[in-house]
C-alpha cells in the first residue's frame, strides 16, 4: 500500500555554502564498518520504514485505508412516554420514506383528545350563554370576556392532545436502512429514549486518515482523480468527491479524517461499516524535476566516497545495496541522478544498521512514497 509524499525540510540555508561536504561526512563516519560482508543466517526480521521512489513529473499514486460511513444518520425517538405497540422493521430492512417504523399504544392518547373536544364544547357553550345573558344586560362584560378566554384556552389543549396522538407514530423522514433496533415491541418507552438508528444510503461517506505531510502540501490542480476500492471489487473503481477534512489531527496518527462521497451503486449492497481503499493520483508539483528524491537518511556512505541505498524486496523481504550518486539537497530531499529508475522500496531508516541480504518487516504494513 502507498503513503503520501514525505516532504523533508531540507532547505537552502541548511546545506548552504561547505553544508553538503558537511551532510557526506556524516554520511561517512555513520556508515563506516569493517569492510566485510557478514553471512546473514537465522535471524529476526527487523522492522524498518520503507518508502517507494517516486520520480517527480510523472503522474504518482497513494492510497490510504478507509471506511464507509452513512451521508445520514439518525437515531429516532418518541416525544412522548408510552407502551410499544407496533414495531414493524427490521435490521437490514429498506423503507421508504412516510412509512411507519414505530407506534405507542393509542388508547391513552385518544382518550386525551376526546376530553379535551369535550372540554372545548363545554367552554363553547358557557361562552355562548354568557353572551346571550350579556345582551339581556344580566350579566357584566368581563364574564363574558372570561368565558371567551376559557374557549380558547381549551381549544389549545385540545390541539396538544392531538399533537401527542400523532408523536405516538413515528414515520421515515426519508429513504432508509434500518441499521439498529434499540428495543422490542411492547416495553415501556420513555420521551427521547431511541429506538431506532436509520442510515440515508443514496449517498455514501468514505473516511480515510490522510496524513498531514499530503493535506498541507498537495493543492487541488494536483489532483488526477479520486476513487474508492472494495474487496469485493478490486478491479474496480468508484470516483469520489471531496466533501470535507476534520480540523483536528489524531493525536496517535497524526493523520487528519477526509471524508469523501460516492454514490451508492446499484448492483452492490455497500453499507456503513465496510472497509476500502482510498486511491489518489497525483500529478507533479508545477516546477518539479524528473529526477528522484530521497531521504538523507535512507544514504549509507560506500567506498571511495560514494553513496549506496538499502532496496527491499517485497516477496523474500530481504534488503540489497545499490549505489546511487546524488545531487546537492534540496528542500524536497536529495535527488538521485543515477541508480534509481523510480518504483523501488528503499530503507529510509536505520540504513546504517543493515546488512546484505538481511530480513526486514516494513512499519505500518506498508509503504511510504516520495
Amino acid at each position: 500500500m502507498l503513503h503520501p509524499t514525505k516532504k523533508w525540510a531540507l532547505t537552502s540555508a541548511d546545506f548552504g555554502g561547505g553544508a553538503f561536504a558537511l551532510l557526506v561526512a556524516a554520511l561517512l563516519l555513520g556508515g563506516c564498518g569493517n569492510g566485510s560482508e557478514e553471512v546473514v543466517s537465522e535471524q529476526l526480521v527487523r522492522p524498518a520504514k520503507v518508502i517507494q521512489v517516486q520520480v517527480p513529473g510523472v503522474v504518482t499514486a497513494h492510497e490510504f485505508v478507509a471506511r464507509v460511513e452513512a451521508a445520514q444518520s439518525i437515531d429516532v425517538s418518541f416525544e412522548v412516554d408510552g407502551v410499544l405497540a407496533e414495531l414493524p422493521v427490521l435490521e437490514g430492512q429498506t423503507i421508504e420514506r412516510g412509512q411507519l417504523v414505530a407506534a405507542l399504544d393509542p388508547t391513552d392518547f385518544q382518550l386525551a383528545v376526546r376530553e379535551a373536544e369535550l372540554e372545548v364544547e363545554l367552554a363553547r357553550q358557557d361562552w355562548e350563554r354568557k353572551r346571550r345573558l350579556l345582551n339581556q344586560s344580566g350579566i357584566a362584560a368581563s364574564l363574558v370576556e372570561d368565558a371567551r378566554s376559557m374557549h380558547k384556552l381549551q381549544q389549545v389543549r385540545l390541539a396538544q392532545r392531538r399533537e401527542s396522538l400523532a408523536k405516538s407514530r413515528i414515520t421515515a423522514p426519508f429513504d432508509a436502512y434500518v441499521a439498529r433496533r434499540y428495543v422490542d415491541n411492547f416495553v415501556q418507552v420513555a420521551a427521547t429514549d431511541k429506538v431506532m438508528r436509520l442510515n440515508d444510503l443514496h449517498e455514501l461517506q468514505v473516511v480515510a486518515g490522510v496524513p498531514e505531510q499530503l493535506l498541507v502540501t498537495v493543492s487541488t490542480e494536483q489532483v488526477v482523480s479520486i476513487d474508492a476500492i472494495f474487496p469485493f471489487a478490486p478491479e474496480q473503481r468508484f470516483p469520489l468527491i471531496l466533501r470535507e477534512n476534520r480540523g483536528e489531527a489524531d493525536a496517535v496518527a497524526q493523520t487528519y479524517e477526509v471524508s469523501f462521497t460516492m454514490q451508492r451503486p446499484a448492483e452492490y449492497n455497500i453499507l456503513p461499516g465496510m472497509t476500502a481503499a482510498v486511491r489518489v493520483a497525483l500529478r507533479p508539483e508545477a516546477g518539479a524535476s524528473a529526477v528522484a528524491q530521497i531521504p538523507a537518511s535512507a544514504l549509507v556512505s560506500g567506498p571511495h566516497k560514494g553513496f549506496f541505498v538499502w532496496l527491499y524486496d517485497p516477496e523474500t523481504q530481504e534488503v540489497r545495496k545499490q549505489a546511487v550518486q546524488v545531487g546537492p539537497p534540496t528542500a524536497h530531499g536529495v535527488p538521485v541522478t543515477s541508480g534509481l529508475q523510480g518504483g523501488e522500496h528503499v530503507v529510509s531508516t536505520g540504513a546504517t544498521q543493515l546488512q546484505e541480504g538481511m530480513r526486514i518487516r516494513p512499519m505500518d504494513d506498508g509503504f511510504g512514497g516520495l
